[in-house]
């Protein structure tokens, strides 16, 4: 019988530049203990679980490429080679290689179906039972003999090195005995006499152990079962790195969540009904691919409300790009926006470089400082946003893309068109959903809340545990903050630290320090304060939260505590 015969054909393969993690991940799915390594469509290497055993053993990183530890002198076979010549070779597996192709992989389970299925030759069958009861002796992998019935008739020696049970607790007994004993939490050799079919499955042995079984018929020249042959082989460690593996994906999935949240939503508060409004425009309109310009002074957090209007997209999981406008050199800009083909210029990459835009494909684009684009540049970016396509310096081919454009600036865009400044039809492109972001001063409500943020914030940075006093918070509300968030979050940052105390009676705005001390307050009803910073929390989270439920759960009490408050303290109710 030839190789052909009885070899998997097209087996599953890996490329040199694959992980570890991904060989992990292929072993695992497809229950698979090595795969041929491919490159261009020739063979150039084996890697199996023994060199994943070694990763782990040796602490290799997951992201290492097989390359580095893949078999390299491969031993072959070809289709047309008899079975017998791969019987005494020092390796269990063998890729089927015809005109340096891989056309399949043989493996010494494959020789000992072979084998079981030539038992009828009378010719060879004392040769074939000599080579089977070789390989059954020498294999790695365990393999397990039941008759008909289920009882168990013999084991290999690599049994009890495998599951940890001894041969004879189960020899001579039957697997519906041993399973109903928790020997076993199913019996491949009971799944094959009842379907008279090969069985494959994950099995859990009582000793912790968990083994991947394939059960094969054995069938008599009438064709009656006789046997069923169990081969079995160790993957507690292969699912110990599959975890592994699990973890740090699932790490860096969170990792990547925690960084989108963050980067969206710190020092962003909700807490007055003009961002509130703000906020049921931007889950709106994030729906929808029109373009979006974003105006606001400085520091009132313009590019945070680009990201809110990404991540409620339905391009959330694609790329969220941003670039300033403002900070990159005119003479780079267009290379950075459009990208470049090698030679395009001198100090061109070799290779060329991918533009912004191609980075962005599929995903959100943030144009921030956009009333600093050159006009150069402005003519070049409409025609990319009128065609959905882009063109790279030194290249005539196209590419297209598909981006949703975001803009943001502090400058009054119109009134720069009208010096001649930007261009109309660029402007008129850009701005099909104006927002506006108002400054801090028009939304004083909100720096309660924002103190109590940033508060927060840095009293987890420096391990601190500060508060800040009510007159404190006045002052704060009656400043006019022309830096808007920036600014306050700056001035919160500095009175955490240069204050000594834990109560926070100083705050220094732009070197100009307005000191309480307690010690020469007037007299304070300590019962109307607190109502005070009752009244000013309740109020606080109601904008910011909508509904009585929702509020009374961010303050830590129960809705009915919360509406008696309110009908107490006369706060009205949207």
């Amino acid at each position: 019988m030839k190789i052909s015969d009885i070899m998997t054909r097209n087996p599953y393969t890996l490329s040199p530049r694959q992980t570890i993690a991904e060989s992990a991940a292929l072993f695992f799915k497809h229950h698979v203990d090595g795969a041929p390594v491919v490159k261009n469509g020739k063979l150039v290497g084996f890697f199996t679980k023994n060199q994943l055993f070694k990763a782990v053993a040796e602490c290799i990183s997951f992201d290492t490429t097989i390359d580095k530890l893949m078999i390299k002198d491969v031993i072959t076979c070809h289709p047309d080679d008899d079975v017998k010549t791969i019987l005494n070779r020092p390796v269990s597996r063998f890729p089927v290689v015809q005109n340096g192709t891989v056309v399949g992989i043989v493996t010494r389970s494959d020789v000992v179906r072979y084998l079981n299925m030539e038992l009828d030759d009378l010719q060879e069958a004392k040769h074939l039972k000599e080579q089977m009861d070789a390989i059954f002796e020498a294999s790695y992998d365990y393999l397990f003999v039941t008759d008909a019935e289920g009882r168990v008739t013999k084991v290999s020696p690599s049994y009890y090195r495998l599951t940890g049970i001894k041969p004879e607790e189960v020899l001579g007994r039957t697997m519906y005995e041993l399973v109903a004993q928790g020997f076993y939490d199913r019996s491949c050799s009971i799944e094959v006499i009842e379907t008279l079919k090969p069985v494959t499955f994950v099995q859990k042995i009582k000793t912790g152990r968990t083994v991947l079984v394939t059960g094969n018929p054995v069938f008599d020249e009438k064709g009656d079962l006789i046997a069923v042959v169990t081969n079995g082989r160790d993957i507690t460690e292969l699912n110990e790195l599959k975890r592994a593996v699990e973890q740090k994906e699932e790490l860096s999935r969170h990792y990547k969540t925690e960084y989108f949240q963050l980067k969206g939503y710190c020092d962003y508060v909700v807490a007055s009904p003009v961002m509130a409004e703000l906020m049921k425009t931007v889950k709106q309109i994030a729906q929808f691919d029109s373009a979006v310009m974003i105006t606001g002074e400085s520091g009132v957090g313009k590019e945070i409300i680009a990201h809110q209007i990404h991540l409620a997209s339905p391009r959330k999981d694609k790329p969220y790009i941003r670039i300033n406008c403002a900070s990159i050199p005119e003479s780079l800009l267009e290379s950075e926006l459009f990208g470049y083909v090698e030679g395009a210029f001198t100090g061109a990459k070799k290779g060329g470089k991918l533009g912004i835009f191609e980075l962005a494909d599929g995903g959100t684009l943030l144009l921030d400082e956009i009333g600093e684009l050159p006009l150069s540049v402005q003519a070049k970016l409409l025609r990319v946003i009128q065609e959905n396509e882009v063109t790279r310096i030194g290249s005539t081919k196209t590419t297209k893309i598909d981006v949703r454009i975001i803009t943001a600036t502090n400058r009054d865009i119109a009134e720069m068109v009208n010096k001649g400044q930007f261009r109309t039809d660029l402007y008129y492109r850009l701005n099909v959903i104006p927002i506006v972001v108002p400054p801090l001063r028009e939304r004083r409500e909100e720096i309660p809340a924002l103190v109590e943020h940033f508060l927060k914030k840095f009293n987890e940075k420096y391990g601190l545990n500060k508060q800040i006093a009510p007159q404190a918070i006045d002052i704060l509300v009656s400043y006019d903050w022309p830096g808007n968030v920036r600014e306050l979050k700056n001035v919160v940052e500095r009175a955490v630290v240069t204050n000594p105390g834990d109560i926070i009676f100083s705050v220094d705005i732009y070197n100009n320090k307005t000191t309480m001390d307690p010690t020469q307050q007037p007299m304070v009803n300590l019962r109307e304060l607190v109502e005070n910073l009752e009244k000013h929390y309740i109020n606080t989270y109601l904008a910011k939260y909508g509904s009585t439920r929702k509020a009374a759960a961010a303050l830590g009490i129960s809705q009915s505590t919360l509406c008696r408050k309110v009908a107490t303290y006369g706060i009205h109710l949207a």
